[in-house]
This record gives structure tokens, C-alpha cells and sequence, in this order.
């Protein structure tokens, strides 16, 4: 990369929707970096409150600048309007970061769309994702379409649920706090990306590194973030403690959370006294945890306003790869090639047009293998030794009883009918 290119970097940070208007904001306040942050809502008085990010009104002529109420219909049909708009606001981006919640508003609606234009684009597509609580009814119904509309097209997606906020913090807790938790975690997760696309550290990553990480469209993706420990030194039981703390957090214990992971990245920031043993000590603890075991991206930077405190982030990748239909047995159909394509079977009506089943190809080689095994149970093999199993018998005979005749005539029983 040239001079020219590296410092003409562009970011955008896009806030959609209330919920993700108000964490740009709240970024772009204290971000360090040329990104590019914009809010985009169709409430014209709730931007009239965006002060750092760069406020876009949509669906003017449809919501006339008062909103969509939360009505997901709506909102779809006010926002197409502004397509072309919109992709203009894209096209020209290295780096394409989305943040919302889910919750069946404009901020929905906008998610899908941005991330079906920014799939026009040469970015890398990341996205933070607030979904609502599971009990929400309707609402949660339409996060988890969205986030199926989303997925295939970004190159990392991350979710937040309401109900993980549940378990954050104590009992007692208002409801603000706890939702400040989630947008604490989206902050500092574009703070660690910041890092790692615009500054220079102990150990640096950058957005080459981003994109061998992020490689492909689709699959699953998971992100960590620790809050700050205080009195975080070498000290074996100080260190062990920080790291015990993060890896027992509700990230590590989520359901949807991959089971393998295909790509890892760690940025660990610290104060001025941040050393390379602490730095591989961590390190080597969280990828313990992860029973991670090929290279591992490493990013490490310093942050003057940290003292004797740490922040970790996680970003891992779980690529998925494409299952081969099986071949179809219908009786009556000769195929001439195995090689025969899907279409061929497609126009005599023996598979359905389906998308391929995609599974993590950790999965495969197993699977491949028990088919080979399941295989030989009924194999013939052409040698001397194997030869005859089934010559000298006659069909039926099993110990002198000829079992094509019913048991109740070998045995004599009458049956009687009414």
C-alpha cells in the first residue's frame, strides 16, 4: 500500500436507528480516529440530539420526519426511497461497521438494506447487533428474520441479546445500567477495532489483518470484551484473576457461541507499564480456554488513561463450508455421469431449488469418515479369501427352517377369522 492510500482509510460507523444512533454517538465523541460516523433515523427531533456523529434524516416523504412508530412495514417502504442515497454514502468505504437494534423499527429495516448495499461494495462488513428480549413477542420475531437477512451478506456479525444483560451486574440494578452494559461492549469493541485500523501499538494488526480474519461472507462470528480490572500487574494471582474474570463472563457461555473457531483475533490495551510477559501470558490463557490451535492474530496497544487497568477484546470467525447434495436413488432414473449437474436434476423434479446446507468444516472430515466406515460394513472385495461367502445356500434356510414360510404354519397354529 502506498502513503496515500493508508492515510485516505475509509471508515464508516454507521448508528441506524435509535438504539444505534445513540452508541455512534456516543463513539464518535471520544473516538481518536478519522472514521466516519453517521445516525440515521427517521425521527427528526431525535436527531436534532445526535451531537457528534453526522445526523441523516430517512423516509422523509413516508414518516415526514416524526418516525415509524416501530411499524417494520412502514419503515421498509420509507426507507427505499433513499436507496441510491444511501449506497452513495457507502461506495467508496474500505471499512463498513453497522450498528443497531433489532427490535422491528427502522433500525431493522435500515440493517437489512445497509447490508444488502454494502454487499455491492469491495468493504469489509462488520456489524454490532442489540436483539430484544426473547419474550418480546413480534418483535423478537423480526430480529431473528433481520439477523438471517444480515448474516450471509456481512463478514462478521455480532449480537447482543437483551437477556444477556439479564446477568450482568446485581439484582438490583436499574433498568439504565443495564442496558449501558451492552452499549459499554459495543464501545469498546469499535474502540479495539480503532486500534487496530489507525494506531501504531507494542504489537500492531491492521486492516489486512481484518480482512484474512474476516475473509469470507457469512459463517458465525464471535466477539468478547472484558470491563476494567483494577491493579492488573505481573503478578501471577493479579494476572490470573483479570483473565478468570473475562472467560467467566456471559460471552464464553452462550449457545450460539461457534464451537470451533477458524480465525482469532486478541487486543489487549493497557497503560504505559504494559509488558510483552503479561501480554503472552494472557494471551496464552485465552487461547487455552479456547482450545484454539492455529496462529492467532496479536494486537497491543497503549492507552495513557489506563492505569494499572487492562482491556481485552476477542473477535473470532467460524467459516462454514458448502455440504454436497447426496445423489439421487429415485427408481427409474439412470444416471449416465455421476458428474450429472444440479440443473439436470433440477429440471426432472428431483431436487428442490434449496440452498445448500452449510455446516462448519470441522464437522465434515468426521462425517466423511463414519460414511466410509458405514461403507465397508457392506463391501465386496475382489480377492481369493472373500470369495464364496455365498455360494452352497439357499434362500430362506437358516438352520434346516426355511423362514420364507409364516411361523404360524411352521408351527401349526390355526388362525381363525370371523
Amino acid at each position: 500500500m502506498s502513503e496515500e492510500t493508508v492515510f485516505n482509510k475509509q471508515v464508516r460507523v454507521l448508528g441506524l436507528g435509535g438504539a444505534g444512533s445513540l452508541i455512534v454517538d456516543l463513539w464518535a465523541k471520544q473516538a481518536t480516529s478519522s472514521a466516519d460516523c453517521l445516525a440515521l433515523d427517521s425521527d427528526a427531533k431525535f436527531l436534532e440530539s445526535i451531537n457528534s456523529a453526522k445526523p441523516l434524516l430517512v423516509g422523509k416523504e413516508i414518516c415526514r420526519g416524526i418516525g415509524c412508530g416501530g411499524d417494520f412495514d412502514l419503515a421498509v417502504r420509507a426507507i427505499e426511497e433513499d436507496r441510491d442515497a444511501l449506497y452513495r454514502q457507502l461506495e467508496d468505504a474500505h471499512v463498513i461497521i453497522l450498528v443497531a437494534g433489532l427490535g422491528g423499527g427502522v433500525g431493522s429495516a435500515l440493517s437489512a438494506m445497509l447490508a444488502e448495499l454494502s454487499g455491492k461494495t469491495d468493504a469489509l462488513i462488520l456489524g454490532f447487533f442489540i436483539l430484544p428480549f426473547s419474550f418480546e413477542g413480534s418483535r423478537f420475531g423480526i430480529s431473528e428474520s433481520t439477523a438471517g437477512k444480515i448474516r450471509p451478506l456481512a463478514h462478521g456479525m455480532f449480537t447482543i441479546q437483551n437477556d444477556l444483560l439479564l446477568q450482568e451486574g446485581d439484582t438490583n440494578q436499574s433498568a439504565l445500567s443495564v442496558f449501558e452494559s451492552g452499549n459499554r461492549w459495543i464501545l469498546n469493541s469499535l474502540n479495539a477495532l480503532q486500534d487496530v485500523l489507525f494506531e501504531n501499538g507494542l504489537l500492531n494488526q491492521d486492516l489486512g489483518a481484518l480482512k484474512k480474519i474476516f475473509s469470507q461472507r457469512g459463517g458465525k462470528s464471535f466477539f468478547a470484551v472484558s470491563g476494567q480490572k483494577n491493579d492488573v500487574t505481573n503478578e501471577t494471582n493479579s494476572m490470573h484473576g483479570f483473565v478468570s474474570d473475562f472467560l467467566s463472563g456471559p460471552f464464553f457461555h452462550l449457545d450460539v457461541r461457534p464451537k470451533h473457531l477458524d480465525k482469532l483475533l486478541i487486543v489487549i490495551k493497557g497503560s504505559r507499564n504494559l509488558e510483552l510477559s503479561l501480554i503472552n501470558e494472557i494471551s496464552s490463557l485465552i487461547i487455552k480456554e479456547l482450545n484454539f490451535k492455529k496462529d492467532v492474530n496479536l494486537g497491543a496497544f497503549i492507552d495513557p488513561s489506563l492505569i494499572n487497568t487492562l482491556e481485552v477484546s476477542i473477535f473470532g470467525k467460524a467459516e462454514l463450508q458448502e455440504k454436497p447434495l447426496p445423489t439421487s436413488n429415485a427408481p427409474g432414473i439412470i444416471a449416465t455421469d455421476e458428474r450429472e449437474s444440479d440443473d439436470t436434476l433440477l429440471n426432472i423434479g428431483l431436487v428442490d431449488d434449496a440452498p445448500r446446507r452449510k455446516v462448519h468444516k470441522s464437522k465434515l472430515g468426521k462425517k466423511q469418515d463414519e460414511d466410509l466406515e458405514a461403507q465397508k460394513e457392506f463391501q465386496f472385495f475382489d480377492n481369493g479369501e472373500n470369495r464364496g461367502y455365498f455360494e452352497n445356500t439357499e434362500s430362506g434356510l437358516y438352520n434346516g427352517i426355511n423362514l420364507d414360510i409364516p411361523t404360524y404354519l411352521r408351527k401349526g397354529i390355526k388362525v381363525k377369522y370371523k
